[in-house]
């Protein structure tokens, strides 16, 4: 009989202790890689969007793998905190001796959308700097 009582606890008590587990504070972003971070300053603001913290770091990171690795017309999705993006890289080029790519970044939020092109180029192994 005590097990039968145990069952019937622990089946009232799941939909309570449910509860606690979905108003639990969200989670603090992973923070940005060194190279994420080099891509800094490459999604300009505009007067109809501003990112949010953490939708910046998704955008940034998704950049960061469509110019590291990335095929050429193949969009890398991202989303956050309401905003949905994707960046497309094109074709690597090379100027002196920097290997260097374009891409085109485009964000939506609700009815809004935005599009940026740009231009990354390679500053070591795995470093990218916006020049446009």
């Amino acid at each position: 009989m005590s097990r039968f009582w145990t069952t019937c606890f622990v089946v009232a008590a799941l939909p309570i202790l449910s509860g606690c587990l979905t108003s639990a504070p969200r989670a603090a972003p992973e923070p940005l890689s060194d190279r994420a971070a080099a891509l800094r300053g490459s999604i300009a603001p505009t007067g109809t969007m501003k990112l949010s913290a953490t939708a910046e770091q998704r955008a940034l990171q998704a950049q960061y793998q469509a110019l590291q690795f990335g095929t050429v017309g193949q969009p890398i999705p991202w989303e956050s905190d309401g905003f949905k993006g994707e960046i497309t890289p094109t074709q690597l080029y090379r100027i002196g001796s920097q290997d260097c790519r374009g891409y085109t970044l485009v964000i939506t939020r609700g009815a809004s959308k935005v599009r940026q092109v740009g231009s990354a180029c390679r500053t070591g192994t795995d470093l990218w700097t916006p020049v446009a």
